[in-house]
Parts: structure tokens; C-alpha cells; sequence
């Protein structure tokens, strides 16, 4: 998971997120936390391939779960972009058998809900359904267009491209399985879900289960590309009203210098929070010592400038 930039929200809106609501497609565009496969040289890439198909996070990790084939930071699947990428140029069929491994592992990885976890064979929070940084979301995308032998794509076999498809439409019910109903109404999304449960799960002592209005945002981005059917087309509308009940008005949000704060401010466009209580949709704000507060200044400086608490992310939709 990413450390977050410190930057001003009313002078960067489209940068202060950049570990949250990012692009999901993909850019030239990379931050010191992604990923070593954003970088590394195709040899390594090639190197660094596990036996089950995915990649490391960090290429220098040997121990732990880190050291296990991730989706997290853009691991896996930017080196299947990449990889596919370099066949295309060069025809070299080392690379196109490594994006084929690469893929093969994705549909392995997922479950028979549809989610993907964040470490593949993994324990604790790493086990759960991973929205947060859309890493699920930016797997769906690139299978996407494996199904459908789009771009760099153009290599696969039908055999892969259906089964790739069939895993985007698994994913698409996980995602409409896993979208909270409260007061009877469609809402949201947690950052992740317990793979058995599907119910909004917890992460890091800072990441309470709860829903998020930033990786919410990518979901139903998502959701708007797949053919439109009732199902879909309610879970669309009742995220979206969700966010319209939930924005913020009268408030703008600065990063800077290690800290953060909201401030008073009548002419700000509609901020959200990055997490509201679950049954009382309250924005909440967690530290180091992993209480509940629902001020911001609240919590300790570190956490309150380490991370982005509120954003513009809704209004993009």
C-alpha cells in the first residue's frame, strides 16, 4: 500500500490522491511506492517471474509475505503490460510466454467469488478482496482487454481471452456481491472484504473496516464499461446517490508540511472522506493506536499528514 504525497488539496486536486484515486489505466506515471516491475528492466522482469506466474512487490524482498506474487502497487500486472508491450515490438517469444504465465496466474489467484486478494496464498489482511489502490479494479481492466485481444493483447488465444472474460464477469458479481446495503439502500464499497464473508474487512491498525469514497469512485468507473443490465445499472445509482448524501460542503482540505486539516471555506467544491462509519456513514479518522475518532485533529500529526483523509474523487464521475 502506498505512502501518500504531501500536497496542498485546493492547489493539487488532481495530485493529492495520486495513492488513492489514481488513473486505472495505464500511464508512463510512476511513484517511489509502486512496484518494482513499474521500472525494472524486462530482464529482470523476466528474472523475477515466480514458479506460480506472478511477481513481488519489491524485487529485493525474500522473506515473508511480501516475498509472495502480489497485485499490490501495480505488481503482476504492469509487468503483463509490459511484457506484452515488448513482444509486440520485438516478437520475442520469451516475453509473450511470461505475459501468458502472467494472466494464467490472475485467473489463478482468483477466487471462486470473483475477488482477487491482495498476496496470493496469503494470511491476515492479505487474504482479503482488495479494492484499496484499485488493485482489483486495475486486474479487471487488463483481463478486460485479454478477453478481448485489445492493444498489445493481440497475441492471446481465444482459449485464454474466454477465460478471461469469464473472470471479469466473476469479478463484476464479486463486486456487486460485496456492495454494502444499508437502511435497505446500495452505498458503497469497503477498501477490502473478507473473502468468506464478503462483508468490509480491516487492514492496517489505520484502515478499520468501513466504506471508502475513493476506491468506490474507481469501482463504479468500472461498472459504467460492462453492457448495462438491472443489477448493474442499481448498484451504479445507488453509489452514486451514497456520495451526493455523503460530500462534504463548506469545507477545503490542505496537505502540507506533514500535517493536514479541513478549514472552513463557503466558495470549496464538495470534498468527500476517504471513510465513513459503517450504519452511521460519519467520516472517520483512525491513528497509529487504531481508535475511531470522527475529527480529524483527532489524530497524531504523523497519520493525519501520512495519509489522505478526504478528497475530490466523486465529482470525477
Amino acid at each position: 500500500m502506498k505512502a501518500k504525497k504531501l500536497v496542498t488539496f485546493v492547489l493539487a486536486c488532481s495530485m493529492v490522491f495520486s495513492g488513492v484515486g489514481m488513473s486505472i489505466l495505464p500511464t508512463a506515471t510512476v511513484s517511489a511506492a509502486d512496484a518494482s516491475g513499474t521500472t525494472a528492466s524486462m530482464s529482470d522482469i523476466l528474472k523475477n517471474q515466480r514458479a506460480d506466474g506472478g511477481w513481488r512487490k519489491d524485487y529485493s524482498q525474500t522473506s515473508g509475505e511480501w516475498a509472495k506474487s502480489t497485485i499490490d502497487n501495480k505488481a503482476t500486472y504492469s509487468e503483463i503490460r509490459r511484457l506484452a508491450s515488448e513482444f509486440k515490438k520485438t516478437n520475442d517469444p520469451r516475453y509473450s510466454a511470461a505475459a501468458i504465465k502472467g494472466i494464467n496466474f490472475l485467473l489463478n489467484m482468483q477466487y471462486s467469488n470473483g475477488g482477487w486478494p491482495q498476496v496470493y496464498q496469503s494470511s491476515g489482511y492479505h487474504k482479503h478482496i482488495t479494492y484499496n489502490d484499485d488493485a482489483m479494479i486495475n486486474v479487471m481492466y487488463m483481463l478486460d482487454e485479454v478477453a478481448g485481444r485489445k492493444g498489445d493483447f493481440s497475441f492471446i488465444d481465444s482459449s485464454l481471452a474466454n477465460r478471461s472474460k469469464n473472470a471479469v464477469s466473476k469479478g463484476v458479481d464479486a463486486i456487486l456481491n460485496t456492495q454494502v446495503v444499508s437502511g435497505g439502500k446500495l452505498t458503497a464499497w469497503g477498501q477490502q472484504h473478507d473473502s468468506s464473508s464478503l462483508k468490509p474487512a480491516g487492514a492496517r491498525i489505520y484502515e478499520v473496516p468501513s466504506l471508502t469514497a475513493a476506491e468506490s469512485v474507481n469501482i463504479v468507473k468500472f461498472l459504467k464499461t460492462r453492457p448495462a443490465n438491472s443489477r448493474i445499472t442499481a448498484s451504479i445509482k445507488g453509489a452514486e446517490a451514497w456520495f451526493n448524501k455523503v460530500k462534504i460542503t463548506g469545507y477545503r482540505y490542505e496537505r502540507a508540511n506533514g500535517d493536514s486539516r479541513i478549514i472552513a471555506d463557503s466558495n470549496a467544491a464538495p470534498i468527500w472522506a476517504r471513510f465513513y462509519e459503517l450504519g452511521t456513514d460519519k467520516p472517520i479518522f483512525v491513528g497509529r493506536d487504531g481508535i475511531v475518532k470522527y475529527k480529524l485533529s483527532d489524530i497524531e500529526k504523523e497519520r493525519r499528514g501520512g495519509y489522505a483523509w478526504y478528497g475530490s474523487w466523486p465529482s470525477k464521475l
